[in-house]
């Protein structure tokens, strides 16, 4: 017999969803490819349209103690001259975090929760005649309905349907790493073609950065691949040493290459959901990835209440309140990475005025932030 609902990957979208469902007594099985929930050190900001969620699966409690409440928003020049300072908390409620840390606790959750995951599960085919998800570890599962988790190069995506996602380098590559600082704050410094972001991610002042920069030399995709020190200073050279001091400090640096995926026009194939970077992966630009995996799997799971017996309906709903939300959020990071990166003088002085003395920065989120996924599952249910 098979699980009420087949969950395939263990990221943040996997796991939410595994909550929301166990929450509603929904049963459920994950299969993650490796052999245990990703250590990955990695910054990520939780906004407020996800901050709620976590609240309603119960570990946001949890979550604050491990993590940070910067104080202000600063933006700054190379040099780190302040453009404009605006406390944090006019934005909403926001917290930075180790994706790490989040992993984890979600899944503490959904195992006390009695939730079932099945490691080193790697899916090599999917065989939707017969109903069955086939694993390069020789097992083989029936399934009903299959949730794609699996990320931007998706397996049950690939295997399970004619969709050609096809990629293409986006002119930018970026460095991450996580070391230590004395700010409190989210610091937006923004050069000429690039821009870098870092932030502290708990009370010990541990501080993300992620500096993105034009270049024609692609790199690879994968965020994983170790870069280091001095190719990091090179490529990130007019900045202050402020910033030098921190990307030292981080033990190691990775480099990739950010690739772009052409929008999908639907995110259901049978009886195969796609959530997630599997359904839409997007740039980095307004730090909205993990908040839209939280957003997918918190509304699919909530559907799955309400119409368990009904499957394409929970599709069907699933796709409404999505698909319009994630494009137009694609759309505004292509958007921002024009903005973060201009070269120009005077585009740049016209920039910086706006930052300076207009509310640009939260015009810019508002629809973002204020996003409420209850609400918008309220006006169905």
């Amino acid at each position: 017999m098979s699980s009420k609902f087949t969950i395939v990957g263990a990221g943040i979208s996997g796991l939410m969803l595994g909550c929301t469902l166990r929450m509603n007594s929904i049963d459920c099985t994950i299969y993650e490819r490796s052999h245990h929930i990703s250590e990955y050190d990695a910054g990520i900001t939780i906004s407020p349209n996800g901050f709620r969620l976590l609240e309603e699966i119960d570990i946001l409690e949890k979550l604050r103690d491990v993590s940070c409440r910067p104080l202000n928003v600063v933006y700054r020049n190379v040099n780190g001259s302040v453009i404009k300072s605006i406390p944090l908390n006019v934005f909403g409620k926001i917290i930075t975090t180790n994706r790490k840390e989040l992993i984890k606790l979600l899944y503490d959750q959904y195992l006390n929760m009695n939730g079932d995951i099945q490691f080193d599960h790697e899916v090599i085919d999917i065989n939707q005649q017969q109903k069955k998800i086939i694993f390069k570890n020789s097992d083989e599962q029936n399934y009903k309905n299959i949730a794609a988790c699996d990320g931007i190069k998706s397996s049950v995506r690939d295997k399970g349907s004619n969709i050609k996602k096809t990629s293409h380098y986006s002119g930018f590559s970026a460095w991450r790493g996580i070391g230590s600082s004395d700010s409190k704050n989210i610091n937006i410094y923004l050069g000429s073609d690039s821009h870098v972001v870092c932030y502290p991610i708990n009370d010990k002042l541990q501080t993300s950065f992620t500096g993105i920069y034009k270049t024609s030399n692609s790199a690879e995709e994968s965020w994983r691949r170790e870069g280091s020190h001095a190719e990091l200073s090179e490529d990130l050279k007019s900045y202050d040493a402020f910033l030098h001091s921190l990307f030292y400090s981080s033990k190691k640096v990775f480099r990739w290459g950010l690739y772009q995926r052409d929008k999908l026009d639907t995110f259901k194939i049978n009886d195969i959901t796609l959530l997630g970077d599997a359904a839409h992966p997007m740039l980095p630009f307004l730090a909205q990835g993990a908040n839209m995996a939280l957003e997918d799997a918190f509304i699919f799971g909530t559907l799955a209440k309400y119409f368990i017996n009904d499957f394409e309906k929970i599709q069907n709903y699933y796709e409404k309140l999505r698909l319009s939300r994630v494009h137009a959020i694609q759309t505004a990071s292509e958007k921002q990475a024009f903005y973060n990166h201009v070269s120009n003088p005077i585009l740049v002085k016209v920039r910086n005025f706006l930052l300076k003395n207009t509310n640009i920065a939260l015009r810019r989120t508002k629809n973002i932030y204020n996003y409420n996924a209850l609400n918008e599952l309220n006006k169905i249910i």
